[in-house]
Formats: C-alpha cells, sequence, structure tokens
C-alpha cells in the first residue's frame, strides 16, 4: 500500500439531519474511538468544532472527524445546515492510527466547489439505498468506499498543493537571505525590504521568522554582529572604523548593541582574544 492510499473500508451508518433538527438540536462535542466520521454540508452553515478548533462551514464543505478527535456543533450557536454524516470502520492509511487519514496538523475541512456534484450523487444515493441495507449491502460498501477514495484524493491534492508552496517559500526565503547577506552592512528597512520583494512586510515578516526563527531585522544585526567579531579578531582596524563599515549609526551604539549580544564591549572581546 503507498502511502497516499486508503484500504477498502466497511460501511456503518449513514446520518442525515435536515435544517429543522439542526436548528433545534446541536449535535454537542463527543468522539468515536474505532470509527471515522465524515460530515458534509449538503446545504445552509454553521461552525463545527474539531479537535478543540472551531470552524466555519457550509455547503460543499466535508469535515473529517478521524476516530479518537473530538468533534461536534457550538451548543448556543443557531445553524440552518442540511448535513450527511458518514460513518466507517476499518480505514486503513500507512503512518496513521486506525480510522485516520489525516494529521492532527491539518485542516479537517475540505471545499468542494465544481466537484461538488459527485460527493453529494454519492450521499443522496447511499442515503437511498441504506434505508433498505441489507437487500443493498455490497452497493452501499461501494458507495461509501468510493466517497471514502474521494476525500482521500482531495487530501492527495492539497498535500501536493502544500508541498509546491512550502518548496516556493523555501526558495524566496532564500533570496531574501541571499539579498541581505550581500546588503547588510547598508542601511535596510523592512517596508523597503518589502517593496523590493513585492510582499507585504508584515507577511514577509512572518515567513521568514517561521523558516529561520529570526526576523529579517534580527538576521541582518547578526549578520553585523558576526562580521563584527571577525573583525575584531583578525584585524587591526579601529573600533570606530568597524562601527562605520557596518552601518551603525555611532561608536556608542555599536558598541552597546555588541556587549548586548556578546556580552563584552568590542575592546574587551578584541582584548581577550589578543591576549598571549
Amino acid at each position: 500500500m503507498s502511502e497516499n492510499s486508503v484500504s477498502l473500508a466497511r460501511f456503518v451508518n449513514l446520518h442525515f439531519v435536515d435544517e429543522k433538527y439542526h436548528e433545534q438540536h446541536s449535535q454537542l462535542l463527543h468522539k468515536h474511538e474505532d470509527v471515522l466520521e465524515l460530515f458534509y454540508v449538503m446545504k445552509g452553515e454553521g461552525q463545527y468544532f474539531v479537535g478543540g478548533k472551531g470552524y466555519i462551514v457550509q455547503a460543499g464543505n466535508l469535515v473529517i472527524c478521524n476516530a479518537g478527535v473530538m468533534h461536534g456543533e457550538e451548543p448556543f450557536q443557531k445553524h440552518n445546515m442540511e448535513s450527511y454524516c458518514c460513518v466507517l470502520q476499518g480505514v486503513s492509511r500507512p503512518g496513521l492510527p486506525p480510522n485516520v487519514i489525516s494529521k492532527p496538523s491539518w485542516n479537517p475541512v475540505l471545499y468542494f466547489a465544481e466537484d461538488r456534484a459527485e460527493v453529494e450523487h454519492i450521499l443522496i444515493a447511499l442515503f437511498g439505498l441504506f434505508s433498505h441495507q441489507a437487500a443493498n449491502k455490497a452497493a452501499c460498501e461501494l458507495l461509501a468506499n468510493a466517497m471514502l477514495e474521494i476525500v482521500a484524493e482531495k487530501l492527495r491534492r492539497r498535500q501536493q498543493a502544500n508541498a509546491v508552496t512550502e518548496k516556493n517559500n523555501e526558495e524566496f526565503i532564500q533570496s531574501i537571505m541571499q539579498y541581505l547577506d550581500e546588503h547588510y552592512m547598508e542601511p535596510i528597512q523592512l517596508q523597503s525590504l518589502g517593496e523590493r520583494f513585492h510582499i507585504s512586510q508584515f507577511y514577509l515578516s512572518h515567513i521568514f521568522k517561521a523558516e529561520t526563527g529570526l526576523s529579517p531585522m534580527k538576521y541582518v544585526m547578526h549578520r553585523k554582529i558576526g562580521q563584527s567579531q571577525n573583525l575584531l579578531m583578525n584585524t587591526d582596524m579601529p573600533v570606530g572604523t568597524i562601527s562605520e563599515t557596518l552601518g551603525f549609526s555611532d561608536n556608542c551604539h555599536f558598541s552597546t548593541t555588541f556587549k548586548k549580544y556578546v556580552g563584552l564591549t568590542p575592546t574587551q572581546y578584541r582584548q581577550h582574544f589578543r591576549t598571549p
């Protein structure tokens, strides 16, 4: 079985809840240890909680409720949803526990738009057959597994899209780092950095810190201090000249900043490494 494949599962149940029932009765938080639930919103909208987080859901949204994960509706929130909930057992995906098809960090909501028809046709047909399940057991199993495969394929495509986005972000961050490495001695402001890379300065700072652990300006300061350490250790360049070369406003600012990061003043640092 490949990493992204899903085994054939056993169809357990299909719950249909109309708008009137949803409006009057919320399905409160609960969990199942041995089944997977696929909650699909056919009409309307509402709020659904999965794993401690609330999600606004509407027609065309499918919520994955893995085994062992708390899920349900907000008790005092007004809903006008019409929904189906397909219950499956014996679901197996490599690297995940039984009856679990997505990782806890993934968004449990799938968004169907132009591909809604396939999902809804299956659910309507399954609901029609389920009322005579004994006579249509094989057909119900096939339809439920078709539904599961559509969901698995949707997850695969989203993972692929996310991987491309992550790769693009990584390349983008590398290009920013290269620019900062080449220009860190010059005056650099976050706003001008955003303008140069055609991106919001706040979003640039967010993704840069997520990738490197440092904000762009903190990265620049690390480069300045690192280069000043190198010059203090390996050259006779005066401290004032080093300060000016690295773009500090004055010697006092340089000395204060250097001590903040290194624990010694520039002069003390040089003496430490020059002492026989």
